[in-house]
């Protein structure tokens, strides 16, 4: 679904083999959070990270609360020790690389831990922010257009070398739909209709929380049961009773139970379907899933089988 060219780093263009020690400026110094921002939290933030968010949302004028909230429920669904298939980690999905030059101290425990919530979300913050001052130059030098958040979030997915290059968003398929879709849930956010992970990101972590406890469980035909173990649709029935919405046992069933989206339009927590089998989708194209007979519960990349991928939101 996302690029992320610095710190996802899923999409490779001549103009992103710059290197990431580009100028900083958009934080600020540590500790002068208390700027005019919106330090606002949308709430489907989790109720343990919503201090932190409200504080990276303070870092700078451009960033607020509702942006840094709805990238990382588009990033790690809430799940601070997320790991993607690329290696990026933790709750905003820092590639190593990145987090060597842009990784902050949160906590205040001395150290910077990408896969610490505190230390990412604070991250998160002050890159952005960083990315922001760098998009605010090239705008006043006339060498890029556009509104500064809208540029920082293209900065973001596909890298600052590839804005200043296209002078403006790049013409990436990726990087404008993460533009539009992260401004859209920002404004939903901010207008009280959800935000985070979008609309119903809190059910996306419930769902996926209880998803990945039974990663490694074996794959047993017609069980949803950790005595025993889970079949493709036994897991989804679980996750989905977690969150209080009751599913039949049945892949058929399941995938007929809602309606069908993008893959752009999915959220954590919807449904992954194909001829015959059903996982739950993860963000960062990746599901969990009870795949088959000999493969335990896993978190892996989302994949072509017979009928699919096609993606279901369960309503």
């Amino acid at each position: 679904m996302k690029v992320k060219g610095i710190v996802g780093a899923l999409l490779v263009v001549p103009a992103l083999t710059m290197s990431l020690m580009f100028a900083s400026g958009g934080g600020g110094k540590d500790g002068e959070e208390e700027k005019k921002a919106d330090g606002a939290v949308p709430v489907n933030v989790p109720a343990e990270y919503q201090a932190d968010v409200s504080r990276a949302g303070k870092i700078c004028p451009e960033i607020s609360a509702a942006v840094i909230a709805v990238q990382i429920g588009k990033e790690s669904s809430w799940q601070p020790q997320a790991k993607s298939s690329k290696g990026a980690l933790g709750l905003a999905q820092f590639m190593p690389d990145t987090w060597k030059t842009e990784g902050k101290d949160g906590d205040g425990d001395g150290a910077a831990d990408p896969m610490n919530a505190h230390d990412a979300i604070y991250s998160q913050g002050h890159f952005m922010c960083s990315l922001a001052a760098q998009m605010k130059k090239l705008i006043d030098a006339g060498k890029v257009k556009g509104e500064v958040l809208n540029l920082a979030l293209a900065a973001y997915n596909a890298g600052p070398g590839a804005v200043e290059e296209y002078g403006g968003i790049p013409p990436f398929t990726d990087t404008q739909n993460y533009v539009q879709q992260i401004t859209q849930k920002v404004a939903q956010a901010k207008s009280g209709g959800g935000g985070g992970s979008g609309g119903d990101g809190s059910r996306g972590s419930k769902i996926l929380a209880t998803a990945r406890s039974k990663l490694g469980k074996p794959y047993v035909w017609g069980a949803a049961d950790d005595a025993v173990g889970y079949d493709c649709s036994g897991l989804v029935q679980v996750a989905y009773a977690a969150a209080g919405i009751e599913l039949a046992h049945s892949s058929a069933t399941q995938c007929t139970a809602g309606s069908r989206v993008s893959q752009d339009q999915a959220q954590p927590g919807d449904l992954v379907c194909w001829d015959g089998h059903v996982a739950l989708y993860a963000g960062n194209n990746t599901i969990v899933e009870a795949a088959t007979e000999g493969v335990p519960v896993r978190e892996t990349t989302v994949y072509q089988m017979a009928g699919g991928p096609y993606y279901v939101h369960i309503n």
